[in-house]
């Protein structure tokens, strides 16, 4: 069918006392792609319409029980099979035959004996009226839904027009009190900075992208997160567009307030840190003297808590830059085998006193992964961190793997002989700030934020990470991250 008519199809109960018509009528429906279903008398119509809920009734008149004026009376008399279209096929020609039957409720009339031609033009244009009728509903259901959602809704056309708005997102828009149907989405979003832009979004074939929409000139800036969806119509031509979203303003006040209080203090700690460092290690070089061998040993010791003390403050200023709406998630192409080997090499250097035996298992066929490489080397470095510095054994082992999964996504094992986790505790472990020791004795390494920004990281980019413990057994560490091959899904909500 071309042009804006819509070729629907749907299912059809056929009722006639004579099997000879419902086979030839079914015959005629089925060849053109209808699904049918009969019935034989007015009561089994009945209970065929409430059992089969069809989409039209070609009715006899003259039947056994109960006529076709009757059962097309008890159809039209019962709320949930109201609408459902009725043709009525009889031998009746009589004016006050037809009357009686549009009283009853009928749609239309076919005479018989009836031709192929008229039967499938009545059906077809039938089924057209009852789909545009339930469309005109259930939009005015939406439309009354939506008005009292808290989230923001408007629904366009194909050409971007908006159709429909709700009172919650003209008030997050900044327009309240103006009628915005026929407005261009360009038009109501222009004071926005939108991320992906107007453009993109235009431009895009996937179904559903989340947006962020800022508005950087209002007191307080105004933000807004949510979702844009594709709705295509039957040669993938977009009909409409949908855009749900909500205010994170306050959200994204929250994060700001978070995130600079934690690079104030780790700013405040970090300079006289270094300066202390500087100076130790002027020391350990003998730019002051000879050190005595009792000093030396109790400077190198000090600037090796030094060091460790800069290593838990970067910590923390990675994990508050996480909480920043410009986190990304788009990401580059990288060769897992030599950001692992760079890792571990710099965690070598970082626990330098510990002997630690390496096992790296990554297939040289393994695809690159996409994430940002930054961000996937914060992964990696936190998850064998945390391996070597809970280590309890006199050696330890550590297996770094890595393979394919379901969508060609790699997974990254890491494996450790340390002292395992409790199963009640396995979820603890990627809370923020959250450390395993019960008595909470300060003697565990760390602050607590390695694995919580690991998880934050991973979920950037749509991944998962869990673990696998035994105590006593050591513990599995495991995450994964899409490949140069996974096919494009729809990026998490990053303003949950």
């Amino acid at each position: 069918m071309t042009g804006n008519t819509h070729d629907v199809r749907g299912k059809i109960l056929v009722v006639d006392d004579y099997p000879a018509n419902v086979k030839l009528i079914r015959r005629n429906l089925e060849a053109e792609g209808y699904e049918t279903v009969a019935a034989y008398d007015g009561e089994e119509a009945l209970e065929k319409v409430a059992a089969e809920k069809p989409d039209l009734i070609l009715l006899d008149i003259l039947m056994p029980k109960l006529d076709g004026f009757e059962v097309c009376r008890r159809i039209r008399a019962d709320e949930a099979t109201a609408v459902v279209p009725i043709i009525m096929v009889t031998a009746l020609r009589e004016t006050e035959d037809r009357i009686q039957g549009l009283e009853a409720g009928a749609d239309d009339f076919l005479s018989k004996p009836f031709d192929r031609g008229e039967l499938l033009a009545r059906v077809k244009s039938l089924l057209q009226i009852k789909y545009y009728r339930s469309m005109l509903t259930e939009r005015e259901k939406f439309h009354a839904v939506i008005q009292d959602l808290s989230h923001g809704i408007i629904i366009t056309d194909g050409r971007w027009c908006v159709e429909t708005i709700s009172r919650r997102a003209a008030e997050l828009v900044g327009r309240p009190d103006e009628n915005l149907v026929g407005r261009g989405l360009d038009e109501l979003l222009a004071p926005f900075d939108v991320e992906p832009s107007l453009d993109a979004l235009r431009q895009s074939m996937v179904r559903s992208v989340t947006v962020e929409l800022t508005r950087e000139e209002t007191r307080p800036p105004t933000y807004l997160a949510g979702r844009y969806t594709r709705i295509e119509g039957p040669r993938g031509e977009l009909h409409n567009a949908a855009l749900v979203f909500r205010d994170i303003s306050e959200m994204r006040q929250k994060e700001k307030l978070k995130r600079d209080f934690l690079s104030l203090i780790s700013h405040k700690l970090k300079t006289p840190l270094t300066i202390v460092g500087g100076y130790l290690a002027l020391i350990a070089e003998g730019s002051y003297g000879e050190v005595p061998p009792a000093m030396a040993e109790k400077v190198r010791i000090s600037l090796a808590k030094v060091r460790e003390l800069s290593d838990l403050i970067e910590k923390v200023l990675s994990y508050a830059g996480l909480t920043a709406r410009e986190l990304e998630r788009a990401g580059q192409l990288v060769p897992l085998g030599e950001l692992v080997e760079r890792t571990r090499r710099r965690i070598e250097q970082r626990y330098a006193h510990r002997a630690v035996n390496w096992v790296i298992d990554l297939p040289g066929d393994l695809p690159r992964a996409r994430a940002p490489e930054e961000l996937l080397s914060i992964v990696v470095d936190n998850l064998l961190d945390n391996a070597v510095k809970f280590a309890e054994e006199p050696e330890i082992r550590i297996e770094v793997g890595g393979r394919e999964i379901e969508d060609r996504e790699i997974e990254v094992a890491i494996r450790d002989n340390g002292p395992g986790i409790r199963a009640q505790q396995r979820e603890q472990v990627f809370s923020a700030f959250a450390q395993l020791d019960d008595a909470f004795t300060g003697n565990v390494a760390g602050i607590g934020l390695g694995l919580s920004t690991a998880r934050r990281l991973v979920n950037s980019w749509g991944g998962r990470i869990d673990c696998d413990s035994v105590p006593g057994g050591g513990s599995r560490f495991f995450f994964t991250v899409p490949s140069e091959f996974t096919p494009p899904r729809e990026r998490p909500d990053a303003s949950r």
